[in-house]
Parts: C-alpha cells; sequence; structure tokens
C-alpha cells in the first residue's frame, strides 16, 4: 500500500517579549576556579563563566558562538547533579520534561509541547537521541545508564539537516569520555533509603603505541517504593503466546537493578584518529503502580463500574485512591528485564587544518524479555467467567442477575482474576547505520555535507486483554476476544532510512554569517503482520504492508555578532517524522516549520552569561496516541500552532558562587484534531504538558581549607513545573457528554528541590578522596507523573524523597 504525505506548511513569523528571569543551567554550574576546565573548554579566570564547547553542528564550537537554541552539561556537572542517565535531564534544560509510562523502559519526552515516545517499534520518535553521534532507533531502551559521560548536549527545535534521523522537537545528544593515555582510576559509591546501592568506576591505561583504553563499570540498584498485594502469584500466557510462559509478578513496584559496562578505544594514527565505542547494560526492573482514579463512563465503562462496584463481596482489590500514592498495591506486574549493547567505529581523517573526513559505523541491539505491566491498576480484581456472561446477557431480569452473580458456584476461586485491561508484550531490535560527513571550511565559509543509511529489523509480540477473566491464573482465548477485542498481535517491523544532506555557512562579514542548510530524505517502511487483536483499532488486518515516504527539509540562519560577547539570529528550519504503520493503523508524517530569533550574551567582565530565544512553531498531520472507549488509536490529529520564549541565566559574582536557572513559556494551541473522526480541536490539550518550567541553583565552592586543596562544596537546586493534564481530552460521560474526573486528571504544579554537601579533594597519599550527603526531591513532594484513560482511569506517583552518603576516589 501507499501513504500520501501532507502538503507544505505555510509560513509564519512571530516576535515574543523576554519578561522576568530567574534561570538553570546553561553550561556551567561548577565554578570555574575550584575545579579543572572539563575536556573541550576553557576557564576565563577564577570569577568568570566557563566556556563550554558544544558539537550542535556537528563540529566543535563555542556554545555562545553557535546559533542554535541548545544547552550542555559537562561530566562534571552531571556528577554533581547526580544524572545517571537520559531520564535524569527533566528540567535541566528549558522546555524539557522526560518521565516513564509507568514501565520504566519507556520514555516520554517533551520539548517545546511536544511528546515523543511510544512503546511500539513502529513509531519513530520526534526527539531523536544519540549516543556518541549514533543514532537509537526505538523510544524503548533509550534510557541507558552510564557510568562515563562526558557531555549531554540538549537542542531544541526540529533538528531536520545534520543530525542522523530528522526529528520534529529536539535532539539528546550523549557523548561518552574518551581515552586520556595515561595511568588513572575514579570511583564513587553511595548508599541511601529503599537500600539504593550506586557504584561505579572509571580507569584509564597507559598508552600503548598509538592505543589508549578506558574501562568503566556501573551498578545501580533501589528497592521499590511499593509493596506488591499480589507477590509470589503468577500469569499463564502460554496459551495465548507459548514464549510468554508464566510470569511471575514481582514482589515489590518501582524496583530496580542494573548493571552496565563501557568501553573506549582510541587509536591515533596521525591524520587518522579512530575511536571505537562499546556499551552494554543490562537492567531488571519492575513497573511503577498503577492506581485506580476513577472508572470511565464511557461504552466499556458502563459494564466494568458494577463489575468495580461489586469488589468488596468477593474479597477484590480495586486500588481506588485519589488523595495521594498507596504504599501497597495489587498488581499484576511482572520484572522487566532488558538488555541493549552497541558498537560504533568513529573514523576521523584530517587532511589538513580545512579539510575533515569522518565516518561513523555503527550496530546495536535490544531486547525486551516477555513482560506484564498492570497498565490498568486492576490486578486485583476477582470476577468469573459465569459472572461475565450474565452480565452481558440480554434480557435476563435484576433478580436473575443477582442470582447469577451470588450464586456459590458462579464466585470467584482463589485463582479466578479479572482484568479490564491486560496487557504483556516482548520485543526486541538491532540495527544499523552509516554515516560518511566531510567538513571543508576557508576563510569565507565551512560546509558540512554527508550521506547517511540507517536500517532497523525489529518483531514485536503483544498479548492483550480487554475485560478479561482469568480462570485458575491462565489467560486463554474464550468467545468474550470478538466481543471485547482481545487477542494476540505479531509484527515485524523492517526500515530502512536514506539521507543526503550539506550545511554551509557564509562569513559575510567578521560580524555577519548566512547559513543555509539542506537535507533529502526517503524512508521505506514495511510491517509483516502475523496475528492481530481487535483492540488495537487499526482498519488493517494481517498482511505485508509497504509504505515509502520522500521529504526535504531546509535550514536557514542569519547571524549577526556585534561583540565577543554578543550573537543575534535568526533561524527558520522544518522538521519531519515518517509516517507508518503501528499495528493496523496507518498514520501519514508529520511536518514542522519553525521559525526562532534568539541572542546569546556574556556581560559584565563575563560574569554574567544570558541566552534568550523565542519560536513559533507550525504543526501539520501531528501524530498522536489516545485511549478510547478500550481501542487504540494513532492517528494524525491535525493542526497545531506553539509559540513560546526561554531563557537561561548564569552569574558568578564572587569566586566560588555560581548562580543559575533557566525559564520557559510554551503557548500551545491545536487548530484542528481529529479524533475519532470528529475534531475536537476547540478542547484538546497536549498531555504532560506545562505551560510554565523552570529551575534555579547555587553552587558553591569554598576556598581551600588546607594546602592540599581540600574545600567544602554545595547544591542546591529546584526544579518547578506549572500545572498539566494526563489526557488530550477531557474523559466524558456516555449518558450526558459532560467532562468527568477532570479533579484527576488536571495535576497541580509543583518545585522538586534537590541539594548536596561534601568535602571534596581530601589527599589520602597519592590519592584523592571526596565524601559528600546529597538528597532529591527533599520536600518529598508527591505528584502523578504518567496516566492511562483504560478503563479504569489509571494513574502513578513517582518516588518520593530519596537521600544518601557518597563516597568518591581518584588515583
Amino acid at each position: 500500500m501507499k501513504l500520501t504525505k501532507s502538503s507544505k506548511g505555510l509560513l509564519h513569523t512571530t516576535t515574543l517579549a523576554l519578561g522576568a528571569l530567574l534561570a538553570t543551567p546553561a553550561c556551567a554550574e561548577a565554578d570555574a576556579a575550584a575545579a579543572p576546565p572539563q575536556s573541550g573548554s576553557t576557564v576565563i579566570n577564577d570569577a568568570q563563566v566557563q566556556e563550554i564547547i558544544v558539537t550542535a553542528q556537528r563540529r566543535e564550537e563555542s556554545l555562545q558562538k553557535v546559533p542554535v537554541a541548545v544547552s550542555a552539561l559537562s561530566g562534571a556537572q552531571l556528577e554533581n547533579l547526580r544524572v545517571t542517565s537520559v531520564r535524569n535531564l527533566a528540567g535541566l534544560a528549558p522546555s524539557l520534561q522526560i518521565n516513564t509510562q509507568g514501565i520504566q523502559s519507556n520514555p516520554t519526552i517533551i520539548i517545546r509541547g511536544v511528546s515523543s515516545g511510544t512503546s511500539s517499534n513502529s513509531v519513530d520518535p520526534k526527539v531523536g537521541i544519540y549516543i556518541d553521534g549514533v543514532y537509537i532507533g526505538r523510544a524503548v531502551g533509550s534510557l541507558l545508564d552510564f557510568g562515563d559521560i562526558q557531555r549531554i548536549e540538549v537542542l531544541r527545535g526540529p533538528q531536520g539537516t545534520l543530525f542522523g534521523r530528522n526529528a520534529t522537537s529536539g535532539a539528546i545528544s550523549v557523548t561518552t569520555a574518551a581515552p586520556k593515555g595515561e595511568w588513572g582510576l575514579r570511583a564513587t559509591g553511595s548508599y541511601g533509603n529503599f537500600d539504593a546501592l550506586r557504584g561505579k568506576f572509571s580507569m584509564d591505561l597507559p598508552a600503548f603505541g598509538p592505543l589508549s583504553v578506558r574501562l568503566s563499570f556501573l551498578h545501580d540498584e533501589i528497592r521499590g517504593d511499593v509493596d506488591n498485594l499480589l507477590a509470589g502469584k503468577s500469569l499463564n500466557i502460554a496459551p495465548r503466546a507459548a514464549e510468554f510462559g508464566t510470569q511471575q509478578y514481582a514482589p515489590r513496584l518501582g524496583e530496580r537493578r542494573v548493571n552496565g559496562g563501557q568501553v573506549a578505544l582510541r587509536g591515533d594514527f596521525g591524520k587518522l584518529v579512530a575511536d571505537y565505542r562499546f556499551d552494554y547494560t543490562d537492567s531488571r526492573a519492575s513497573g511503577r503502580a498503577m492506581q485506580n482514579l476513577g472508572v470511565i463512563p464511557d461504552a466499556s465503562g458502563q459494564l466494568l463500574a458494577p463489575i468495580v462496584a461489586l469488589q468488596p463481596y468477593f474479597g477484590g482489590i480495586t486500588n481506588y485512591n485519589v488523595t495521594g500514592p498507596l504504599n501497597a498495591a495489587a498488581a499484576a506486574t511482572s520484572m522487566e528485564h532488558t538488555v541493549t549493547q552497541g558498537h560504533s567505529l568513529t573514523l576521523t581523517y584530517q587532511a589538513n587544518d580545512h579539510f575533515t573526513i569522518k565516518s561513523i559505523t555503527a550496530y546495536r541491539k535490544f531486547r525486551q524479555d516477555p513482560v506484564i505491566f498492570d497498565l490498568g491498576a486492576a490486578g486485583g480484581l476477582r470476577f468469573t467467567f459465569q459472572q461475565l456472561g450474565a452480565l452481558i446477557t440480554p434480557g435476563l431480569t435484576p433478580q436473575q442477575i443477582q442470582a447469577a452473580l451470588f450464586n456459590p458456584a458462579n464466585v470467584p476461586g482463589p485463582n479466578d482474576y479479572f482484568f479490564p485491561l491486560l496487557t504483556a508484550r516482548a520485543t526486541s531490535q538491532t540495527q544499523f547505520s552509516q554515516e560518511l560527513q566531510l567538513q571543508l571550511s576557508g576563510p569565507a565559509y565551512q560546509l558540512t555535507a554527508g550521506l547517511f543509511y540507517f536500517h532497523e529489523r525489529a518483531p514485536g509480540t503483544e498479548v492483550l486483554g480487554i475485560l478479561e477473566p482469568t480462570p485458575s491464573a491462565t489467560v486463554v482465548p474464550s468467545f468474550f476476544d470478538s466481543v471485547f477485542g482481545s487477542g494476540l498481535t505479531r509484527t515485524v517491523g523492517r526500515n530502512t532510512s536514506y539521507a543526503g544532506y550539506g550545511q554551509l555557512t557564509w562569513h559575510v562579514t567578521d560580524q555577519i554569517d548566512l547559513t543555509a542548510g539542506l537535507r533529502g530524505t526517503i524512508d521505506k517502511r514495511n510491517l509483516l503482520i502475523s496475528a492481530i487483536s481487535g483492540a488495537q483499532g487499526g482498519s488493517l488486518g494481517v498482511g505485508d504492508y509497504y509504505a515509502e515516504y520522500k521529504k526535504l527539509t531546509y535550514t536557514g540562519i542569519a547571524t549577526w555578532r556585534p561583540t565577543d560577547q554578543t550573537t543575534l539570529f535568526a533561524k527558520v528550519a522544518t522538521g519531519y517524522v515518517s509516517g507508518g504503520i503501528l499495528s493496523g493503523i496507518p498514520y501519514r508524517p508529520e511536518n514542522l516549520t519553525s521559525y526562532e530569533l534568539g541572542a546569546k550574551t556574556q556581560f559584565l567582565d563575563n560574569r554574567v552569561r544570558l541566552n534568550v530565544s523565542a519560536y513559533y512553531n507550525d504543526y501539520k498531520d501531528l501524530q498522536t496516541q489516545n485511549f478510547i472507549n478500550g481501542r487504540q488509536f494513532f492517528d494524525n490529529a491535525g493542526k497545531a500552532k506553539i509559540k513560546g520564549i526561554e531563557a537561561e541565566t548564569e552569574i558568578v559574582p564572587v569566586r566560588g558562587l555560581t548562580l543559575s536557572g533557566s525559564i520557559a513559556y510554551t503557548d500551545f494551541n491545536y487548530k484542528q484534531f481529529i479524533l475519532n473522526n470528529v475534531d475536537v480541536a476547540s478542547f484538546a490539550r497536549p498531555t504532560y504538558f506545562s505551560k510554565y518550567t523552570a529551575r534555579a541553583a547555587a553552587v558553591y565552592n569554598s576556598p581551600e581549607l588546607t594546602n592540599g586543596g581540600a574545600h567544602v562544596t554545595a547544591t542546591i537546586e529546584g526544579r518547578y513545573r506549572s500545572s498539566y493534564y494526563l489526557t488530550s481530552t477531557p474523559l466524558r460521560n456516555i449518558l450526558n457528554g459532560q467532562p468527568v474526573l477532570e479533579d484527576q486528571n488536571k495535576q497541580p504544579s509543583y518545585w522538586l528541590v534537590n541539594g548536596r554537601l561534601g568535602l571534596a579533594d581530601l589527599h589520602l597519599g597519592s590519592s584523592k578522596v571526596s565524601v559528600s550527603v546529597f538528597g532529591e526531591n527533599l520536600l518529598d513532594k508527591r505528584y502523578i507523573a504518567f496516566g492511562a484513560p483504560v478503563l479504569l482511569f489509571t494513574g502513578t506517583y513517582d518516588r518520593g524523597r530519596t537521600y544518601g552518603v557518597e563516597i568518591g576516589l581518584t588515583l
């Protein structure tokens, strides 16, 4: 089949005013005088902000010179803030929010109001994630834990020219540490509440001729914060999918154990430098506890409501609570096991000071073993086939229904449970990518151009049960499948992408640059559907489907640098995300045209840095995922206009003290939103979207307490989100059409406050030791981070206050 593309976006412009500012890390929270400069950066002097080198345009440039909205965090900052994974970046850059979708391997990443991340292998992410320049193709498995990060950059806005795959809302680029070629060892260990244990080390070996090696290892574990009332029970899914077998329920919810390792190998052969990277992560985790926030009074809810109301008579557990997090919940959730690994080889040949050729070859794979996640928060409900039959049999009188419900032969036995929604899945992916890039520069120009190839194979299996009793704790096919859409879905996705790109910057004068970029992309999508359940909501059945998309995207930038401390730019760019087929649902590409004005400034003798950007985004065929009446809908909702303003600042008032912060305002408006053949734009809203986000932080490094350099370090920071909704439209009562459960749907604004206090650089022989205490979410703020309207309206709270002690050793 052939799926069509939408037409090109219309041109628009906007100008936004800058309001008051108090905000977050544009780049450096560590004081330049008290800490050594990071790789690729230089310290200006004792009481000035650091220069940070970024690769936002695929070449090394000063953050303050690059005409791109980008935030960068160095390895020292990441360690100080205990950023152990991409998931911990939430709130550290303007307009960036990240949360997991209950199950811990699947993220939702939001940049400038648009969310990215589905559990399906058939949907490309809207936020591209890159590890050492290698594109990570799937959302599941992208929240990698690294123990050896050199720098993370968060790029905001469409990435339609230079980066590997197109993305509409932004990109997150992770750079791991390179070998130093001399002996060195850095190790840290920490222990905290919830029996949190974390240890990591990085070791550099002495160079052997042109070769140098760096090894690192990470172990991270934390006990679940919610007891599972179904611990020790199990569910046999083999009748649906033999490879799923019997799944044992996890003893605690929110538990996590991770082991990971990295190898970095560099060969320096003069003009040719070869960098090999290997990473391996083995993670075992149980999903967060989902709570019942109320029965959705839609068509399915009319049947589910009396079942929930009857639970006190049959010993069922409803997990209902709207006043706060539960300490214990009944969840049919098993431990999730994921394994991720990747290899990459980057060859850089610098022919001379003006011409460089780079090749990036990479192979990555991940697998997610069969896992159950109780998204419906109803693993503790008790009901039988016979009772369900009585409820749905037409013509029975209330007296006959009551008699059947309470007939001793029909009531639940010790292993009779009932699932409004049952989800079990297993998936894997392998990907190969090859990029060839050249950089050419002269007195009047800079050119970056290249070719990109990407191929992946991603099989997936999903068991879906809707209003499904499970006799003897076994999931078996039944006559209810055709009624409610339960069943098995098996797919294999094979996707290939080709691209050629080029971006040229012309130095018109010493102060003015003009930049033009162009990228041509061909995406070929193939999906083999060998089985599909009715609840997938698709119009396509079993078959082998093919789609191809071609897109030309562009970037144009005008840059003016009136002084060495000021960069002003105006930018227009387009972005694109491929269309395809999600299970049986065909969808079109998503397209974006973005307009942006930016200013990057340093003043007061380089003690103050202030960066501001204002943007206007015009989305066409915005891709959205929704659940209605127990069915999944993934479609091109329509049109959206998004405008906003972002600001970051950093102030070094005195030696040793750095104040930093950010603020972002985003105005999101749907102009068209077709949902289930109805335009709901007048009342639709983006999910998990906060109109305001902000951050404020202070980092202090004291003068040396001894001649050996020991000093006190202290950090305090707060991250703010304004209110947000869990669903894209209000949940409505099917009888009168009125919104319901909006009090549970709308989440209030909150601050998360984190802190750290320690003593650093204590000399112990030839070694240095540091000791610190830390706390995250110090105010113990409990908030619902993820929700799902799946017959029951469910939500999950993030973990509360954590704290502990950490010891570090440097040799």
